[in-house]
């Protein structure tokens, strides 16, 4: 198969996994915010927010740097992958313990039991490098297979968990499963498959954490400005107003972010590709096809949201949660921005420019900060939406 149709192969493979994805959380995760309250999802976001910032801070890069070794020299891109993850698992050691630690003697249980079952799930998510070897080689179909069989047992935890009215400390389960078993799957799938003959050498490891580090270290600022800046509006409305409100906000997040599985596939399956580019120009054609559609897509989806956002809302959340109607419209607006950010980042990595993506989203992640607590303290819900 030619490399085009590879890709066209791959693209059909993540976005048909992301709708599932999409459509399976959205009603799932509906009945359980509407089962627990806005309070307690609150809670759950809050958790999932803090240790979305953790995950960047852990994976330091590794992703996109790795993605681009294995894409230009397999063996070589896999011992760094590999080599990566070990030094994944010690920066997330040392930035959970002190979060853990200051929740237990800061927060009620709740959200305690929900903060340490999204750490075990952040943890399986950062040893899942297999996820990274199997986009790399247009074998996203593995990563497909294996996410909608977590995503379904998952699913079925939580509508169980609301139906048997069990208590909202058993949500911690399927948060762990979610990513456990599709892990359990990729890594059974490429033992199984390959001989590793990684290279181990002390000398080679040093160079190779000594890579990891530096080329590593551009990557993580930006990306932790990056997280910061799009998570501030979530953890200062936490701050500012009360779980209720990041509840609401949440499931605005959610609906007003749920197409962006498109860009994140189109993105996923080019990026190897983009990466291999042989020039400039066929670079820029490649970001610049995706940017388009990135666009044209925003613009579907905002129409279909005025006309029957408020409609999907009461029927799936209810009316505890109706105000998340008027935040989701600058949400889509910002998730095509995202979007448009990602392909862009990518492009500026294939011209080696790590260092200005942290100089510029440092800039950014400062100027979020202040603008969020601004807009939160005046304008409440939509004013961290804006």
């Amino acid at each position: 198969m030619s490399l085009k149709g590879k890709v066209i192969k791959n693209t059909a493979w993540l976005l048909s996994e992301k709708i599932i994805n999409i459509f399976g959380l959205i009603f799932i995760t509906s009945f359980v915010a509407k089962y627990i309250g806005p309070d307690n999802f609150g809670k759950l976001s809050l958790a999932t927010y803090m240790f979305s910032i953790i995950q960047t801070v852990s994976i330091w890069g590794t992703d996109t740097i790795c993605t681009k070794k294995i894409s230009r020299n397999y063996n070589l891109g896999l011992s760094l992958l590999f080599h990566a993850s070990r030094f994944r698992n010690l920066v997330f050691l040392i930035t959970t313990s002190p979060l853990i630690i200051y929740l237990y003697f800061n927060s009620d249980a709740t959200t305690l039991y929900f903060a340490i079952a999204v750490a075990i799930s952040t943890l399986i998510t950062i040893q899942d490098v297999y996820v990274i070897i199997n986009d790399a080689t247009y074998n996203s179909k593995l990563n497909v297979i294996s996410n909608v069989i977590g995503l379904v047992i998952s699913l079925v935890l939580r509508f169980s968990i609301v139906e048997l009215n069990l208590p909202i400390i058993f949500i911690c389960i399927p948060i762990i499963t979610l990513n456990l078993i599709p892990f359990l799957i990729r890594f059974y799938i490429f033992r199984k498959e390959n001989i590793l003959s990684l290279i181990s050498a002390d000398k080679i490891t040093k160079k190779f954490n000594s890579f990891v580090f530096y080329s590593g270290l551009p990557l993580v600022i930006s990306s932790i400005s990056v997280a910061i800046y799009f998570n501030s509006s979530r953890l200062m409305l936490a701050a500012v107003e009360n779980t209720k409100m990041l509840g609401i906000y949440s499931v605005a997040i959610t609906l007003g972010s749920s197409w962006s599985f498109i860009s994140y596939a189109l993105v996923t399956s080019v990026t190897p590709k983009l990466f291999s580019s042989k020039n400039l120009d066929q670079a820029g054609l490649i970001s610049s096809f995706v940017s388009q559609v990135i666009i044209i897509i925003s613009i579907l989806y905002f129409l279909f949201f005025v006309l029957f956002g408020k409609i999907f809302i009461h029927k799936l959340y209810g009316i505890d949660y109706i105000y998340a109607y008027e935040v989701c419209f600058p949400i889509i607006i910002a998730t095509c921005l995202s979007s448009l950010g990602v392909i862009s980042s990518r492009f500026i990595i294939f011209n080696n420019g790590y260092s200005y993506l942290g100089k510029k989203n440092i800039f950014t992640c400062i100027f979020s900060i202040f603008f969020s607590y601004v807009m939160i303290s005046k304008y409440s819900l939509i004013g961290a939406a804006y």
